[in-house]
């Protein structure tokens, strides 16, 4: 028999009623037949498998937390009627009694439970309106108290669906259980509470659950529009190719904003995948690009080709092959460019510059600064022949070039790329790459006997080292290509060509220019040498400084002063020649060819004796020495003027002034030029160097007066006689254009 639990409160019909139940599942247990161990014997019937749900393992609590005893109680949903039923007992009687006579008179049915507020609580037992009183007072209870949701179902328990869902969303209170119960208030109030919700969770920054409520009501243009403009990228394009046309224009929309994005931040490999997407290759492979590196130029490269954009993946293969150069890669260059037929000349360039870059190792002028290694094509080079020859040679055997036709076109095709002009910040493997665009040039010239463009194009490429600062590359260029000198040239030009002959005069020159420094760099022989080794460390610690091979001009060569030493000392240990350059002493036969062969090359360094290009030059420095006067006179001035107003300004602040500023006396010195004195000077320079012919002053010469002072200086410490007539012409140029202080200072001990 169950014994009654009425008259007992929750908790303790609760305790009772756990206790059977779990002495009941304890038998149970101990009960149950254990499993024997498994056998094989087929005599034996198996018993029926019987599952058991084992019994909950019960803790033990200790008996000193008394808050861990209990457990926690869920809310009451009505606080009120719950306080009113645990009063005392006289208050519960009359209750009692209040009820009983309002449930059994009918007079009192309607008065007793409105007569006053203490008594709403027992709307609970009596009629309706009683019970919505209570409703009321327990929900405004709830509000007060911070908890909105138990309103909301008093008021789901009362019926008025409708009234909690527009407090709710007047609120912004509603939950996902009060969208579940909105149908039940009919389609539109559904529809209305779901738009309320999603601008809730917007305004609590759930875009994508809000994008969800927007699908339920197959909004899903306005689900895609919300997750885009907060960023949802990936979310919006994946609700859009789900639920629209592959040919609507939103997806893509979505695919080329997020790609804009993704490139802004520097994702461009993911920004690729957006233009893709987005159907669009072209700006796929432009982002894919945009890091530079020759991964990503390759990538980009490969990509545009199989887009079908021949042109820009050109593009990128170009570019991908000059940044495997510059990590000295020529193997990974010519694997990128002959991809396509088009860049055939561009396989030119790079393979000459390969060989180019070989031979100046071998010589070793130029300092690798880059630690990598390099990776040169596995080529069969002639060795026995010029450099011309050879890199001719690989062009036939590697690339196919053979007929004067294909040199043609690729001469037409390269001719038409312009490099920026190289200066001292050019980096030397660049400045490597533009000789060795100009040289091809000149070999496909060569090739097709176009002798003029030839000439130009060999001049192009020898003063770009010039330009740069970098001598000692301008004279190896010139040693290697032109190791004879370049006199063949002159015989293929034509002779009424004035234009290609001035660029003609202009090479020879520089490849003389060259060869005059090496005459004065380089001691004569051995046996001349040792018997003066005094001289030789002296001269080689002066004249072989670094200062030659970083400058041009006529920084080149040493100051008067050091010049002035040198010879000295060399009138001590050589001996004295009289006017006609013969030595008082008998030379010895082994040093007398040697020198005689020098004396001969000397010779041929007299094509740098030029008048009209020590002219045009003086009239050059005359040009730039006046520019330079006007910047500084207008420096000055500005500098005066800053100085007057923060004096002028102190005069304002102070008011006693015992003697004049300084700054004021400063201002009273007269200069020495006076601006129209140097205008109509720069006018008459202007007006003289236009008098000169155009090929003399566009094209490049190395400077006369430099080249005069070299030669005059080459024959005493060396024991080279200066011809007599190279001798007077060196001192009739400088006599007449010394304009400069600095040459007139080293012409000082020729006309003293």
């Amino acid at each position: 028999k169950v014994p009654s639990t009425q008259g007992l409160s929750d908790q303790e019909g609760e305790k009772e009623q756990e206790e059977p139940a779990e002495r009941l599942s304890t038998e149970v247990y101990k009960d149950s037949p254990t499993c024997p161990p498994f056998a094989c014997t087929p005599d034996i019937p198996k018993p029926p498998v019987s599952f058991r749900t084992p019994p909950v393992r019960k803790d033990h609590i200790k008996s000193g937390s008394d808050s861990s005893m209990k457990r926690k109680k869920p809310r009451s949903i009505l606080p009120l009627s719950t306080s009113m039923d645990h009063r005392s007992k006289e208050e519960l009687h009359q209750d009692c009694m209040r009820l009983a006579t309002c449930l059994h008179s009918k007079d009192q049915e309607e008065d007793l439970p409105s007569n006053s507020g203490d008594h709403v609580h027992l709307g609970l037992f009596t009629n309706r309106p009683t019970l919505y009183r209570l409703v009321e007072a327990e929900g405004k209870s709830h509000l007060e108290n911070g908890h909105p949701e138990l309103f909301q179902q008093l008021m789901v328990w009362k019926g008025d669906l409708k009234g909690a869902l527009q407090s709710a969303a007047e609120r912004g209170e509603l939950t996902d259980q009060l969208v579940a119960f909105a149908p039940m208030a009919g389609y539109q109030a559904w529809v209305w509470t779901v738009e309320a919700f999603a601008k809730q969770l917007c305004f609590q920054e759930q875009h994508v659950k809000a994008a969800s409520y927007l699908l339920s009501l197959h909004k899903v243009y306005e689900a895609v529009e919300l997750l885009k403009s907060h960023g949802f990228f990936r979310e919006a394009i994946a609700i859009a190719k789900a639920r629209l046309r592959p040919e609507d224009p939103v997806l893509k929309d979505l695919y080329t904003s997020w790609a804009v994005v993704l490139e802004k931040d520097g994702h461009y490999s993911l920004a690729a995948k957006g233009y893709l997407g987005a159907a669009s290759p072209y700006d796929a492979a432009k982002v894919l690009s945009k890091k530079g590196d020759h991964t990503s130029l390759k990538a980009a490269a490969e990509l545009a080709l199989i887009a079908g954009e021949k042109d820009l993946s050109v593009t990128f293969s170009f570019r991908c092959a000059q940044e495997l150069l510059s990590a000295k890669n020529w193997v990974g260059a010519q694997e990128v460019l002959q991809k396509h037929e088009s860049l055939l000349g561009h396989r030119l360039v790079f393979c000459l510059n390969e060989l180019l870059h070989k031979c100046l190792s071998e010589r070793n002028p130029v300092q690798n600064r880059s630690p990598s290694t390099p990776c040169y094509n596995s080529w069969v080079v002639r060795q026995d022949c010029s450099f011309i020859e050879m890199v001719i040679t690989v062009w036939q055997s590697i690339f196919g070039v053979h007929s004067a036709g294909q040199a043609q076109s690729i001469f037409d095709q390269l001719r038409t790329i312009q490099y920026p002009p190289a200066t001292c910040n050019t980096p030397p493997q660049q400045l490597l790459f533009y000789i060795s665009h100009e040289l091809t040039l000149a070999l496909l010239t060569h090739h097709t006997a176009l002798w003029e463009e030839a000439v130009k194009a060999f001049l192009r490429a020898v003063t770009r080292g010039y330009d740069a600062g970098n001598f000692t590359l301008m004279q190896e260029i010139c040693n290697i290509i032109f190791p004879t000198g370049c006199d063949h040239l002159r015989e293929k030009l034509d002779s009424s060509d004035a234009q290609s002959l001035a660029a003609y005069r202009s090479l020879q020159a520089f490849v003389a220019y060259g060869q005059l420094y090496h005459l004065w760099w380089n001691l004569p022989g051995d046996s001349l040498v040792s018997e003066h080794p005094r001289l030789t460390s002296e001269v080689c610690d002066k004249e072989q400084s670094p200062l030659y091979g970083q400058s041009n001009g006529a920084s080149a060569f040493k100051s008067a002063e050091d010049v002035q030493d040198t010879e000295a000392r060399t009138d001590e240990f050589f001996p004295k020649r009289d006017n006609n350059g013969a030595s008082s002493e008998t030379d010895s036969s082994p040093n007398s060819n040697l020198l005689k062969e020098r004396q001969a090359k000397l010779r041929t360094c007299g094509v740098l004796l030029s008048e009209e290009h020590a002219a045009v030059q003086s009239v050059q420095r005359d040009i730039s020495r006046i520019q330079q006067t006007l910047a500084d006179m207008i420096h000055q001035h500005q500098k005066n003027n800053l100085q007057q107003s923060t004096t002028d300004e102190q005069d304002s602040v102070e008011t006693q002034h015992s003697q004049p500023s300084p700054n004021q006396n400063m201002n009273k010195v007269s200069e020495p030029f006076s601006l129209p004195d140097l205008m109509k000077q720069l006018t008459e320079a202007n007006q003289k160097l236009a008098e000169f012919s155009t090929h003399i002053k566009d094209l490049p010469f190395p400077d006369v007066l430099e080249c005069c002072l070299v030669m005059l200086h080459v024959g005493a410490p060396w024991g080279v006689d200066l011809d007599p007539e190279l001798q007077e012409q060196c001192l009739h140029l400088l006599q007449k254009y010394k304009g400069t202080d600095m040459y007139k200072e080293a012409c000082r001990k020729f006309f003293t």
